[in-house]
């Protein structure tokens, strides 16, 4: 179920109410609304169950998820995302509404993303001035300010739910086995292809997209779109990048990496139709859309790098660019979009995992430091890139972080996932870049992040270094 961009819900004085454009009407019978990718509920299977009972399925559910659900007969609303936070909803605590993004005319409160890996239950059968909501969490605690202002006006109380996501969450810190495993780096591969199977059951048509940047991870993901998908689909490659001329856009370190593994890609796969798709964004282009779509579906987002994440995905899912082989200006017709999204998190990809490394020298506190990125990974950009791709009625999916790949590399040894002793583009995510060399991509790039890569954030910043990711985004405050 895809997200369906304007709708809201509002509670008033004990009452739910659904608003569209077009329409209000108060809900009195049971209600669900379940954005999901692999899994489907319906009121029917949570009718006549006990709150604990509705939380338990609720919160068994895989992979990626957004919920509200209105239960007339127990007189409760159930409100919450996924344990990594894939989906959006946000929510306005001071007008009680709630959302899958900002509510363009109000100017009332402040909106918030839902927290991630949550349920909450929030009670409607009580006086206005007894506000009670249980939040029914799989986490201990959050990254901060992730829950402070959340329903600050409610009596909350919160119980963890043990158990539930545990190896999603919990990395092993096993490191026994000496070096890098073949099998294993065949078997990633294989698990990502069969989770993308799955994925894209629901959403596939005669098109599939992948956002390439043309590093490791979105290489590895172009290899899982065709080992997903029948070999008459057509698969377009989307890469974006920002200058004021094609020759400044060529000069983007991701275009010539779009291209290097477009090649390797045709040669392993000489039957499948690869496109790659050059997206060039000039200045006044990146502003007339930030202004009118990005900023918009990405709020409340606030900060300098998710504008410029969003801004970079928001032109890849897109996709409107110059076919590389033809020089045609053309359109993928593809409504599915895959990330390589959780490479990263899961395989040590981050300058901090070396930095910590090169500190102490201990590999199992790589693996902690790892088990942190997961449990603040719904903190991120899950909910913010759910929006921006719904504002272009787009999906993006991201296989590596679906339920199944992630519970077995979380099982297994440091030492098969990664080697930091190694040099930059080699030792980070070194499982996933031997399964990319099997494969026959390059696989040694050092990681770049999207918005340097594509030279976004020198476009936006202006040359200003003293710019920092964390700063508030002018862009994105109203």
């Amino acid at each position: 179920m895809t997200i369906i961009y304007d709708r809201w819900w509002t509670l008033k004085n004990g009452r739910f109410f659904e608003e569209t454009p077009d329409n209000t009407k108060e809900i009195v019978e049971d209600y669900l609304y379940f954005p999901a990718t692999t899994t489907t509920i319906t009121t029917t299977d949570l009718a006549n169950l006990p709150v604990a009972d509705i939380i338990d399925k609720l919160m068994d559910q895989p992979g990626s998820w957004s919920l509200v659900y209105f239960n007339a007969k127990l007189k409760k609303i159930f409100i919450g995302r996924d344990v990594f936070g894939r989906q959006s909803l946000v929510i306005n605590p001071e007008l009680m509404m709630i959302g899958c993004r900002v509510h363009p005319e109000t100017s009332k409160g402040s909106w918030l993303e839902v927290p991630f890996g949550q349920i909450t239950v929030l009670d409607l059968d009580v006086s206005a001035s007894e506000r009670n909501a249980v939040i029914y969490s799989y986490l201990h605690d959050y990254p901060e300010e992730t829950i402070e202002n959340y329903l600050t006006d409610w009596n909350t109380e919160r119980i963890h739910v043990d158990n539930k996501k545990a190896a999603l969450l919990n990395v092993s810190r096993n490191s026994e086995k000496e070096g890098l495993s073949t099998l294993n780096a065949q078997l990633l591969f294989e698990k990502v292809s069969e989770a993308t199977k799955i994925l894209l059951r629901n959403y596939c048509t005669s098109h599939v997209a992948v956002c390439l940047s043309g590093g490791v991870d979105s290489t590895f993901i172009a290899h899982v779109a065709h080992a997903s998908t029948p070999t008459e689909m057509h698969i377009d490659l989307i890469n974006v990048a920002f200058g004021n001329s094609e020759k400044e856009c060529e000069q983007a370190p991701d275009r010539n990496r779009a291209r290097k593994a477009l090649d390797s890609l045709r040669v392993a796969y000489p039957n499948r139709k690869f496109r790659l798709l050059l997206v060039n964004v000039d200045s006044e282009t990146l502003e007339t859309y930030r202004i009118a779509s990005i900023a918009p579906a990405a709020q409340p987002a606030s900060t300098v790098l998710d504008d410029s994440l969003s801004c970079v995905l928001w032109f890849a899912v897109r996709a409107e660019g110059m076919d590389s082989d033809t020089g045609e200006n053309v359109k993928s017709t593809a409504t599915t979009c895959l990330l390589g999204s959780g490479a990263d998190e899961l395989l040590a990809g981050y300058a901090r995992h070396r930095t910590r490394f090169e500190k102490e020298r201990i590999v199992e506190n790589v693996a902690e430091e790892c088990e942190n990125e997961l449990r603040r990974l719904g903190s991120r950009n899950g909910g913010r890139d759910a929006r921006v791709a719904a504002q272009l009625g787009k999906t993006i999916l991201s296989p590596l972080l679906e339920d199944s790949v992630v519970s077995w590399l979380n099982s297994l040894p440091v030492t098969d996932k990664w080697d930091l002793s190694l040099p930059r583009g080699i030792g980070e995510k070194l499982l996933l870049r031997e399964s990319v060399k099997l494969l026959g991509s390059p696989y040694d790039a050092p990681k770049q992040a999207m918005q340097f890569g594509s030279r976004m954030a020198k476009m936006s910043n202006n040359g200003n270094s003293a710019i920092k990711g964390s700063d508030k985004s002018p862009h994105l405050l109203k």
